[in-house]
């Protein structure tokens, strides 16, 4: 049975694993990125010293998800929060260190890789896969192949418009949907709310400290019955749903997993979600698209780090 490491970096921690070609995790560890410290050499030490930690003889290779922009050749570009990280050859350094064939692929096109064969897109051929987080992280598989593009890491969700006249997003184009469902921007729609003077239980979950907002507690008060909070998560699944509509009439998938803290908000966002791309795209593509929450949880970046070395 094939065997390999998966390896998923964050910003704050790094996450290793022994996988078999089943999906099950024979051992693992988590080591601090060092990101903090500026030199990208730490990082990519501490990345080496997780590799060794769950290493064995006569693995198939290590798949890596990182951060950034990745071009087919394993060369790694503009990863946020990762000192020094543009034009660096994650996969040379890696195949000359450990002497087995290494697959580098975008974090979130890696898990959407995993989910495809392991976890809430397995048995289908075309899925869209989304992370909602502080931002939107997308990837897709169209026909059994993880969809890249012409060179480098493509799927890039999160900044597909929905507003031509919206807000500038941070990527710096217009109306993004990052801009209307990222993590702050849902805490920012709560602010207003509450500056407006409505009344909400956020306000009071929240200690009555704006600070304290979270998508979390925006959760705990809409299952209170908190109708702001609850308009909140309506139109963040519009938003999203408007995306996801123009997405399945395009590539008309089997399936739309979704996944990220944000997802937690549970079934008000997921309906909602749904109820918009229904509305919004061709009815004989939207009835025979499904849903779903993703299955792969907090190992997600580990397992679908060795489905890179499966997909052959």
């Amino acid at each position: 049975m094939k065997r390999a490491i998966g390896l998923d970096l964050g910003g704050t921690f790094i996450k290793v694993g022994l996988v078999q070609e089943t999906g099950e995790i024979i051992k693992k560890a988590q080591f601090p990125t060092k990101a903090d410290e500026g030199k990208k050499e730490t990082v990519i030490q501490q990345m080496k010293n997780a590799v060794s930690s769950v290493w064995e003889q006569g693995i198939n290779g290590i798949g890596i998800g990182t951060p950034g922009v990745v071009d087919n050749e394993g060369v790694v570009f503009e990863a946020p929060n990762l000192p020094g990280w543009n034009n660096l050859q994650l996969k040379k350094i890696f195949e000359e260190r450990f002497k087995v064939p290494v697959v580098v692929e975008n974090d979130v096109n890696s898990i959407t890789w995993g989910e495809y064969l392991f976890g809430a897109g397995k048995g289908c051929r075309t899925i869209i896969c989304l992370t909602l987080g502080t931002g939107v992280g997308g990837g897709m598989v169209i026909h059994g192949k993880l969809f890249r593009g012409a060179k480098y890491s493509a799927a890039e969700l999160g900044h597909i418009s929905i507003d031509y006249k919206g807000p500038r997003c941070k990527c710096g184009s217009i109306g993004c949907v990052e801009r209307f469902v990222g993590r702050d921007y849902i805490i920012e729609r709560a602010v207003h709310e509450i500056r407006e003077g409505k009344e909400t239980l956020i306000y009071q979950l929240a200690s009555q400290k704006i600070e304290n907002i979270t998508p979390k507690i925006i959760s705990e008060a809409y299952k209170k019955g908190d109708k702001i909070a609850g308009d909140i998560w309506i139109d963040v699944g519009i938003c999203l749903g408007a995306m996801l509509a123009s997405l399945v009439n395009a590539i008309n998938p089997d399936r739309i997993v979704i996944g990220g803290g944000i997802s937690h908000a549970g079934e008000i966002l997921f309906e909602t979600i749904k109820k918009t791309i229904k509305e919004r795209s061709f009815r004989v593509l939207s009835e025979n698209v499904e849903v779903v929450p993703a299955e792969l949880s907090i190992d997600a970046g580990i397992i679908s780090g060795a489905a890179l070395i499966f997909q052959s």
